[in-house]
Formats: C-alpha cells, structure tokens, sequence
C-alpha cells in the first residue's frame, strides 16, 4: 500500500528573503518638493529672510537668527517631504521584520563604522579642517536650546535629506539608471550640498559628508531601498553628533 511520506520534522523554515520596497516613479509633488528644496537650499532663497525688516532682530545674536531661517526651510520643506513620502516611509519600516537584531545593532554599528573610517582617513591625511556648516552648527550649539536644535537636525532635517538623497535620487531615479550609479550620485551631491554658499572647500572637511553619505546609501540600498531604515540610521548619527556638542565640545572649548 502507498504511504505518504513524512516531512522531516526538523526540517528548518523556510528563509524570508528581505523585501525591495518600491519608491514608485517621479510625480509631480516629488518635482515641487525637489524644486522648494533646490531654490531654498541650494540657490540660498531661505536666506532673504534674513532681509525681512525686524526679523534679525528678533533673535539675540547672529547664530540663533541663522538658525531661525534654517527653522523655517526645513519646516516648509520636511511638510512638502512627508506629504509625499509618508506612505514609503510607512511601508518601509517593515524592513525591520527581517533580520531585526542585525539591523538594530547596525544602526550605532553603522555610525561607528562610519567614525572610525573617517577618523582613520582624516589622521592620515593631516592636518583636519572643520567645514562652515560644521562651525556654523557649533555655533547655533552655544545659542540655541538642546530641545529646538534637536528637533530641527535630528528629525525635520534627517528626514529631508533622507527624502531628497535616497528616496528620490537612488529609489526612483533607479527606476531609470543603474542603482549604483544612483549611489554614487548621491553620495557626490550629499557631499557638495554641506558646502553649498561657504565659499570654501577642503578636501579633509568633506571626508565625514562622504562617509556619512556612502554609509547611508548603502543601508537605504541593503535593506531593500526602506527609506524608514535610512530615516532612523541617520536620526541615529545627528543625535549623538548633537548630544556631544552640547555636552562635550564646551568642556574641550574650555
């Protein structure tokens, strides 16, 4: 007589293999979102603000009135941002149904990792030069309150640059180039934007943009294009970057 056979009991499950979320193609809010960003930013519009009749006034000094006009950008835009990027940012965050303790453990592991590599690099080129935008924040530090800081560079501004750099120039542009050449787009773009009106550029004080900019590429690409795992790798690095400049950096000042 026929006999089924047995499946063997201790036969392991079956993997599940890590999802590849799709960003869907470029619509038209995406363009507005983009073109805000790119008049804001990069052609330094935000900053006519600062021509407002009392606005500079208002504030103390000439850091925390810098920083009141970052504010304002970075609300208008992270609005139009989350507008269209909410649903990826949702959907994404299943990312973490798979393989959770790796990626949990990679997100101050990635930002370590992204440290040290920048360390390495920098003491062996010599002589390490702090950006504008680094100085600029240092000095936002002494005049603006933890609290607001950190809600504009941890939160509004991560999710900005995450929107901009990975979800649409390596999630949708990928829809049309090569994904790595995406990454390489982006990496090059989110380098230049943090000397975009300094007037300046050395090459030592792009090494931590670049790290920074490859390192989250690479998790946005790794862990299926999840905008939500880029999101909080990089809420990740601004909060500890922010945390020591208000709790370190007085201390070395001094």
């Amino acid at each position: 007589m026929h006999q089924t056979p047995v499946p063997y009991p201790y036969a392991p499950p079956p993997r599940r293999r890590q999802p590849v979320f799709d960003s869907g193609p470029m619509r038209r809010g995406d363009v507005v979102v983009l073109g805000t960003y790119l008049v804001l930013f990069i052609l330094g519009a935000g900053g006519l603000l600062a021509m407002v009749p009392g606005f500079v006034e208002a504030f103390k000094n000439q850091d925390s009135a810098q920083f009141g006009v970052n504010l304002i950008i970075y609300v208008v835009v992270f609005t139009g941002a989350m507008i269209m990027g909410f649903e990826a940012l949702r959907t994404s965050f299943a990312t973490f149904k798979y393989h959770p303790w790796a990626k949990a453990l990679m997100v101050p592991g990635g930002w370590l990792g992204s440290l040290i590599i920048s360390s390495i690099v920098l003491v062996s080129m010599g002589n390490p030069v702090k950006s504008e935008n680094q100085l600029a924040i240092e000095g936002m530090t002494r005049s603006v309150p933890f609290a607001t800081m950190f809600v504009v560079t941890a939160l509004l501004g991560p999710f900005v640059e995450e929107y901009v750099f990975r979800h649409l120039l390596i999630g949708k542009l990928s829809r049309r180039l090569n994904v790595w050449v995406c990454v390489a787009i982006s990496v090059v773009l989110f380098t230049s934007l943090h000397f975009v009106g300094s007037g300046s550029f050395d090459l030592t004080s792009a090494i931590p943009y670049t790290t920074l900019g490859i390192m989250m590429s690479l998790a946005y690409v790794l862990t299926g294009k999840s905008l939500a795992y880029s999101y909080v790798l990089h809420v990740f690095n601004n909060a500890v970057a922010l945390i020591l400049s208000y709790t370190l950096l007085p201390l070395i000042q001094q």
